[in-house]
C-alpha cells in the first residue's frame, strides 16, 4: 500500500474512532428493579429479588411503582431501603458480580430521601482485599440525587451494598434505583488522539525508510 493510501487509511481510522461512542454494558443485575413487577401507584415486599440479595433471611425487599407522589429515577420502579428504626437492626442489600482485576469501573446510582431530610445511609464497594465507602446523608425528600464515582477492581469477583445507619434514630428509608457499573472506557478525543499517533509513527517509519 502506497504511503498516500497508508495516510488516508490511518486518518479514516482516527476519525471513526474520534467520533464513535463506546457503549458499555451494566454489570448490575436488576439495576433499576423493574424485574420484579408490581402494579402502578403501589408498592409491594419479596422475600427475595432478581440479582440482590439481603443480609438475613428474615429481611424483606421492599419495590415501590411510582407510589405515595414518588416518580422512579429510571423506569416505573425503585426500592426503599429500610432501617427497621427501634428494633437496632441495620440493612443492607448487595450483589456480587464478575469484574477484571486491574480494569477500572464507573458506578452510579440515583438515592432520594422517604420521610425527612436526615436520611442517611453507606455505600460500600469490595473488591478482594480492597474497599470503598461512602456514607450519603446529602438527599432530600425533594427529588433524586446521583452518586457517581469509580474503582479498580483487584479481583474477578466485586461487591457492592447498600446498608442502613442510626436504625435506632428513626432512620424510616431511603430509596434507590438505576444501579449501574460499567467499565471504564476511553474518551472519543482520547482514541481520536491514539488514531492520530499511529498515522504520526507511520509517517515517521517512511522517512527512516
Amino acid at each position: 500500500m502506497s504511503l498516500r493510501n497508508r495516510i488516508a487509511a490511518f486518518s479514516a481510522l482516527s476519525l471513526s474512532l474520534a467520533i464513535a461512542t463506546p457503549v458499555s454494558a451494566n454489570l448490575i443485575q436488576n439495576g433499576s428493579f423493574e424485574d420484579d413487577v408490581i402494579s402502578g401507584n403501589s408498592w409491594q415486599s419479596f422475600s427475595d429479588i432478581a440479582g440482590w440479595e439481603a443480609n438475613a433471611n428474615n429481611e424483606r425487599f421492599e419495590i415501590w411503582n411510582n407510589y405515595n407522589g414518588v416518580t422512579a429515577s429510571e423506569g416505573n420502579q425503585f426500592a426503599e431501603l429500610n432501617a427497621h428504626p427501634g428494633s437496632g437492626t441495620a440493612f443492607s442489600i448487595f450483589q456480587e458480580f464478575a469484574t477484571v482485576a486491574n480494569q477500572s469501573y464507573d458506578i452510579s446510582f440515583a438515592y432520594r430521601a422517604r420521610a425527612n431530610n436526615q436520611e442517611e445511609f453507606s455505600f460500600d464497594v469490595i473488591s478482594g482485599t480492597n474497599s470503598l465507602d461512602w456514607l450519603l446523608d446529602d438527599h432530600t425528600t425533594n427529588g433524586w440525587s446521583i452518586f457517581s464515582s469509580s474503582f479498580v477492581a483487584a479481583d474477578t469477583t466485586t461487591k457492592i451494598s447498600f446498608t442502613t445507619v442510626n436504625p435506632l434514630t428513626g432512620t424510616v428509608g431511603n430509596f434507590l434505583d438505576n444501579v449501574s457499573v460499567t467499565a471504564t472506557v476511553p474518551e472519543p478525543g482520547t482514541l481520536g488522539l491514539l488514531g492520530a499517533g499511529l498515522l504520526g509513527l507511520m509517517a515517521a517509519r517512511r522517512r527512516r525508510a
